[in-house]
């Protein structure tokens, strides 16, 4: 069948004029269908109980994600330079106790794992590379190191503070130039890939911040570290990433070759890479097709996705197509197709990442376009059309849970019918 928009006209996609079509939902045992639970901010899990309540919401969350016969989790656990888990580099996360570095009484991630398992439920750690913390160090009336000291002793941005900087909103991060961070960030993620039964390791969109980081104050950096004088600064920045996502992907690789012990490599990025050069002046001629205004990714955040994916740096991609079928500036069919070219192109397996969470939202830009309660389901019915899509990965756990309202409560209710 032919898609309606749900308010008007027929769906089509944006390069070619052509009616999308909606195939009935082929259920494939072997397809990811997952979703991200987020422990920064306490977004998905709680703070300040006791082990054994903690212990029975992580349970819970599992329970309810094998409700859906979901068989992934993207867990997150390195939200903001700290850990879920007794590391050697990190200390405990704030946002299990409410105190950075107090030990939980337990390893959580090995237990989130082990309960995982008896539901033949895989498990992906999640990682943010450079966020230090969330705070506005200007509300505190505070400079970077006075604040760094109020972190933990164990916490290496408070050791090193020489390779820390501030971003656009005057939060701290990880100088994403410097060699010790590369290393730190890459022994980071090979410490939980060597140490824990994870499938694979998992870094979303935040590389360099949304809010960025002033080039006067990357100055010094940019002049030390740039390959010559000719290199930009966008080139610059992009460069650092990219030996940050290379050095991960190295490391992986020694593990398997003197372990034999495979941990996939994945990234969850902004969904818009590159707009196409028939959008916008100095676009990609392989680019999406999308609105000139949208971010874009390699610009924006600095980026490169497409190299990673062509070198074979990463094993799998999970854009985060968290637009609707009625989006007219960005739209969900339109990502979806491009994202599935560039992968067959390269090799990379994909993943869709998929805005549960804007289902019947009732503020911001995105509520008109999110009303529709079959939403989801045409969604998941859509990505049948791509042979290379293998599944897909909700944002966020909360979201699994009814009661949030009806729009979302129906949308759930056909996600369980098509994956049950």
């Amino acid at each position: 069948m032919k898609l309606k928009k749900y308010a008007v006209e027929y769906v089509k996609y944006r390069h070619n004029g052509e009616m999308i079509d909606l195939p009935r939902y082929k259920f494939k045992e072997d397809d990811v269908r997952g979703v991200w639970i987020s422990n920064v901010a306490n977004i998905d899990t709680p703070c300040g109980v006791t082990e054994e309540e903690y212990k029975k919401h992580l349970i819970g969350i599992l329970d309810n994600m094998k409700s859906y016969n979901m068989n992934t989790a993207i867990f997150q656990v390195r939200p903001t330079n700290d850990s879920y888990y007794p590391s050697k580099l990190n200390p405990w996360s704030r946002f299990i106790t409410g105190v950075e570095d107090k030990d939980p009484g337990f390893d959580v991630l090995k237990f989130f794992i082990d309960e995982a398992k008896k539901r033949n439920i895989k498990v992906h750690a999640w990682m943010n590379p450079y966020r230090v913390h969330g705070t506005d160090i200007t509300t505190l009336g505070l400079t970077k190191d006075q604040f760094l000291d109020t972190l933990s002793e164990k916490n290496w941005a408070r050791r090193n503070k020489e390779h820390t900087i501030l971003d656009g909103t005057n939060k701290v991060i990880l100088s994403p130039s410097h060699p010790e961070v590369i290393k730190f960030v890459t022994d980071s993620i090979m410490e939980v890939a060597e140490n824990y039964d994870v499938e694979g390791v998992h870094i979303d969109d935040y590389f360099y911040p949304y809010a960025k980081i002033k080039e006067e104050d990357e100055m010094a950096d940019y002049l030390k570290y740039r390959t010559s004088p000719e290199q930009s600064f966008a080139d610059f920045r992009r460069m650092n990433v990219d030996k940050m996502i290379e050095n991960v992907h190295n490391e992986l690789k020694k593990l398997l070759s003197k372990k034999n012990k495979k941990v996939l490599f994945g990234i969850s990025p902004f969904a818009i890479y590159r707009t196409h050069s028939s959008i916008v002046e100095g676009g990609w001629d392989k680019g999406s097709y999308n609105s000139a205004g949208a971010l874009q990714c390699y610009s924006e955040l600095y980026s490169d996705v497409y190299k990673w994916m062509k070198e074979g740096w990463i094993d799998y991609v999970v854009p985060q197509n968290y637009f609707s079928f009625d989006r007219k500036d960005v739209s969900y069919h339109d990502i979806t197709w491009w994202w599935s070219e560039r992968c067959k192109e390269t090799g990379t397996i994909l993943y869709i990442g998929q805005g549960l969470y804007q289902c019947g939202a009732k503020e911001g830009f995105a509520a008109p376009y999110w009303q529709n309660p079959k939403e989801m389901s045409n969604q998941l019915r859509f990505n049948c059309n791509f042979d290379n899509v293998k599944g897909t990965i909700f944002f966020t756990y909360k979201d699994l849970v009814p009661g949030k309202n009806k729009i979302k409560d129906q949308n759930l209710q056909d996600i369980k019918k098509l994956w049950n």
